[in-house]
C-alpha cells in the first residue's frame, strides 16, 4: 500500500513539475505579450496579440475595427496626427468585442484618442456572442494559467517564435513576407496577402456573385440596427477619451448592392441615426463612404476592401478635418452618397442585370443568398 501511495505522489509530483516548467518557460517567451512587451520578432496574429499589446504597449491612440482598417500606415498617424498609435485590425470583428478590447485600454489608462470603425453589417444580428478568447481578457490566476499552458501557446506559436528568434541572434535572413508579422505596426496588414488588380476583376468577381452583401431580413432591420447603436455606444465611457468614429469608404458597388438586397434605404436612415446618437454622447464621426473616389473601382479589390493609398487619404482627413460630419451637415453626405451610387449604376449597366427600382418608388427589390 505505501509502495501504491508513493507511486501516485510521485506520479503527481512530477506532473506538477513538468506543468509548472512548462507554465515558467511560456511566461519567459510570452508570445501573446500578456505580461510585457519583452522582444519583437515574434510572429504576431492579431487575435491572440491585441488584448497583450492594449495592455503593455507603449501608446496614446487607439486605432481599432475590421479589415477596413488593416492598410492604416502608423507612421503616417504619427506624421500628420502626431500620435503614438496602436493598431488593432481584426478581421470580421464585432462590435461587442470592440467594446471588450476598448474596456481594456480604459483601464491599462494610456490612450488619449480612440479612432474606432464602424461597420454597418456587423450591426444587424442582434445577440452575438464575442469571440475573444477569454483567458486572453481576465487578470485572474486561472486564466493566466490556462494563457501559459493553452494549445494556442505551445502548439501553434512557441515552436515558431523560437525558431525566429534562433534565426535573429544567427543572423539568419527571412523572407520578407515573414519579416512582415513580426511588426506590431503593421499588425494583420494584407501587403503580401492581397493584390489590387482593379476595375475589371472586382466586376468580374461581382457578376459571379462573390463576395456581395449578406441576404438580411428587412422587416424590422432599422430597429434592430439603432437598438444595437444605442447599446454599443452605452458601452464606451466618452469620458475616458476623445472617440472618434468613422464609417470606412465602401465602393459604390457595395451601395448598388444594397439596392439590390432591399436594404439601401434602410442603411442610409441608420446611417443619419448613428451620426446623431455619437454626437449626442459627445463623439466625432467621419463619414468616407460619400466620398468621390468610391465610385473607381480600380481603388478596390472586392466591393468593400480598398487600397492602402485610400487608408493614407483617411488620415489626412482626420489631421485636416475632411469628411468630418455633424447632425447639420449629414444630410449634404447622404446626398452625395446617393448620387455617387446612382452615378455609378448608370455608368456600369452591364453589372446590373436583376430588377431595381429607384429607392424612392419604395419597391421591393429581388434578392438571392449570395
Amino acid at each position: 500500500m505505501n509502495r501504491a501511495k508513493t507511486w501516485i505522489l510521485s506520479f503527481f509530483a512530477i506532473e506538477a513539475a513538468a506543468l509548472l516548467l512548462l507554465a515558467a518557460a511560456a511566461y519567459l517567451v510570452d508570445p501573446f505579450f500578456q505580461f510585457r512587451i519583452k522582444d519583437k520578432t515574434y510572429v504576431l496574429q492579431e487575435w491572440f496579440v491585441s488584448s497583450g499589446l492594449i495592455e503593455n504597449y507603449r501608446y496614446d491612440t487607439l486605432l481599432i475595427g475590421s479589415s477596413m482598417t488593416r492598410n492604416f500606415d502608423m507612421n503616417r498617424f504619427r506624421e500628420k496626427l502626431g500620435a503614438e498609435p496602436l493598431h488593432i485590425g481584426l478581421g470580421g470583428i464585432r462590435p461587442v468585442e470592440i467594446n471588450e478590447l476598448v474596456r481594456l485600454a480604459y483601464d491599462s489608462g494610456k490612450a488619449e484618442k480612440y479612432y474606432i470603425c464602424v461597420d454597418l453589417g456587423f450591426f444587424g444580428n442582434p445577440g452575438e456572442e464575442s469571440r475573444y478568447p477569454r483567458y486572453l481578457l481576465k487578470k485572474d490566476f486561472l486564466s493566466h494559467l490556462r494563457y501559459l499552458l493553452s494549445y494556442e501557446v505551445w502548439f501553434r506559436y512557441i515552436p515558431i517564435d523560437l525558431g525566429l528568434v534562433l534565426c535573429d541572434r544567427l543572423g539568419v535572413k527571412i523572407p520578407d513576407k515573414v519579416a512582415h508579422l513580426k511588426e506590431i505596426d503593421r499588425l494583420g496588414d494584407w501587403e503580401y496577402n492581397y493584390r489590387y488588380r482593379g476595375e475589371a476583376e472586382v466586376a468580374a468577381r461581382y457578376k459571379r456573385k462573390i463576395g456581395r452583401v449578406p441576404v438580411l431580413e428587412t422587416a424590422g432591420l432599422y430597429e434592430r440596427l439603432t437598438d444595437q447603436f444605442d447599446g454599443y455606444l452605452d458601452r464606451f465611457d466618452f469620458k475616458k477619451g476623445e472617440h472618434i468614429f468613422f464609417l470606412p469608404p465602401y465602393s459604390s458597388l457595395f451601395w448598388c448592392d444594397t439596392q439590390r438586397a432591399g436594404y439601401f434605404d434602410i442603411y442610409l436612415r441608420a446611417r443619419e441615426y448613428f451620426v446623431s446618437a455619437a454626437a449626442r454622447r459627445g463623439a466625432a464621426v467621419f463619414d468616407f463612404q460619400s466620398a468621390e473616389f468610391t465610385t473607381d473601382l480600380d481603388n478596390y479589390r472586392d466591393i468593400k476592401h480598398y487600397r492602402p493609398e485610400i487608408n493614407d487619404l483617411m488620415v489626412d482627413a482626420f489631421a485636416k478635418g475632411e469628411f468630418k460630419v455633424t447632425e447639420e451637415s449629414f444630410p449634404e453626405s447622404q446626398r452625395r452618397l446617393i448620387e455617387n451610387t446612382e452615378n455609378f449604376r448608370k455608368e456600369h449597366t452591364d453589372l446590373f442585370r436583376e430588377e431595381y427600382k429607384h429607392p424612392s418608388e419604395g419597391s421591393a427589390h429581388t434578392s438571392s443568398n449570395d
